[in-house]
């Protein structure tokens, strides 16, 4: 029963380390990440 509880802990945690890391939320790493790298990206295109 305890190794049921601590695997099903596991998971519940992998699947909140993923919505933190690659959600769809706007606040997701992954999501930062892409905005700092498009305002990188104008940045060094916009000055010659």
């Amino acid at each position: 029963m305890k190794q049921l509880i601590v695997m099903m802990v596991m998971i519940v945690l992998g699947v909140a380390i993923f919505n933190l890391i690659a959600g769809d939320d706007d606040h997701s790493i992954l999501n930062v990440m892409k905005g700092v790298w498009e305002e990188e990206i104008e940045i060094r295109t916009s000055y010659p």
